[in-house]
């Protein structure tokens, strides 16, 4: 076992007649601390907060935001043929009342018969949700292109960035908010979770400058332990976490640091987190860009290519309770990502499986205790 933070290493020794070799050892010792001294350092750190990258402006939504859960359930009781009287009736004591269950399968099967819409977001018409339509958006260029699709970072001013899946969501209640505020829905989704999953680490090793290093690695894993909240309810720093060690939640990355400022090559991330919050968060062409403020924290965007049946299940698990709850329409959004989807082309259809976002998270130095070797499951 070894524990990793800032350049410190400790290393459980497990052996018998230590005493007999007390100088061999002592030998032994002076060279390995002088070999340590010259080492390059590592830092680890645990997640704190975590969400979709969000950034609002005039030109984002010029038709307005997308309708809350009552408007939208009207409209599908009148498409379902309920005449005014009976809607007012059925919704009189909203969110309670008649008409959840004509909403919940107000899908429609081949035959006419009625469907869960939430397992069939196809089985009713799109509503045709309102998409972003500004060009302000946080992430990365993952395809090398610049297009009259792709945003450009306001942060970095880098054009060509990809993250559509902010196009798809940034025009919905829950979404219309720019950092460093955290969106509702997955302020919630986050902060329901973390006092009992176990906490996303990351390190970052073989630095011999935190200023300009050319040769750096990144490494996500799982904790086996959960975080401890602080009075104001943020992740207690410089807690030992002990590392999960199933490989589906180890994702390793080369990257430089350049100005303070590290930057990664793409790699493959994935991650298992709390099933209620999403089954597995897994990018393709993931990178990172990170800085590491004076207090000795992380801040960080990661993006990717996600699928995005992956992000729609996160929210229409929920079904109902989800959909009136944060007043998502979740055929609408299914369809939205659906429209916007932007990497790994289905090969009989075309359609693209997957697409492409931008995530934020901030973090704060830990001490990661990690097994010896990660076992592959």
């Amino acid at each position: 076992m070894f524990s990793v933070r800032g350049s410190k290493q400790e290393t459980n020794l497990n052996g018998r007649g230590v005493r007999g070799v007390a100088l061999t050892a002592a030998c032994a010792l002076g060279a390995s601390l002088s070999a340590q001294a010259a080492a390059a350092e590592s830092k680890s750190f645990a997640l704190n907060m975590f969400s979709p990258a969000t950034i609002q402006t005039e030109e984002n939504c010029p038709h307005g935001l997308n309708p809350l859960s009552d408007e939208y359930y009207e409209r599908e009781l009148k498409r379902l043929g309920k005449s005014p009287t009976e809607i007012e009736e059925l919704m009189k004591d909203f969110p309670s009342g008649g008409y959840q269950a004509l909403v919940i399968m107000r899908g429609r099967d081949e035959d006419g018969n009625p469907v869960n819409i939430y397992a069939n977001p196809e089985a009713q018409p799109d509503p045709n949700i309102y998409l972003v339509e500004g060009d302000a958006g946080f992430g990365f260029n993952l395809d090398g292109k610049v297009t009259d699709e792709d945003f450009t970072d306001p942060g970095t001013g880098v054009r060509g960035i990809d993250n559509q899946l902010w196009r798809a969501i940034g025009c919905t209640h829950n979404y219309h908010i720019s950092q460093p505020e955290i969106p509702l829905y997955p302020f919630a989704q986050w902060d329901g979770t973390r006092d009992t999953t176990g906490a996303w680490l990351v390190t970052v090793s073989d630095v011999d400058d935190w200023t300009n290093d050319d040769d750096v690695t990144l490494r996500f894993d799982k904790g086996i332990d959960p975080i401890i909240r602080d009075a104001n309810d943020n992740t207690v720093r410089d807690m030992t976490f002990r590392v999960d060690p199933s490989a589906r939640s180890t994702s390793i990355a080369k990257g430089k640091i350049k100005d303070g400022e590290l930057t990664t090559e793409a790699f493959h991330l994935v991650f298992v987190p709390d099933p209620s919050v999403m089954h597995e968060f897994k990018l393709e062409e993931a990178q990172v860009r990170a800085r590491f403020t004076e207090d000795g924290k992380m801040t960080a965007y990661v993006g990717g290519y996600l699928e995005f049946m992956t992000f729609y299940w996160s929210m229409a698990q929920g079904e109902w309770t989800f959909e009136h709850s944060t007043g998502i329409d979740l055929p609408g959004m299914y369809n939205a990502l659906k429209k916007v989807a932007d990497y790994n082309p289905d090969p009989k259809t075309g359609q693209n499986r997957s697409v492409s976002g931008t995530w934020f998270f901030d973090a704060v130095p830990a001490y990661v205790i990690a097994p010896e070797k990660v076992a592959l499951q």
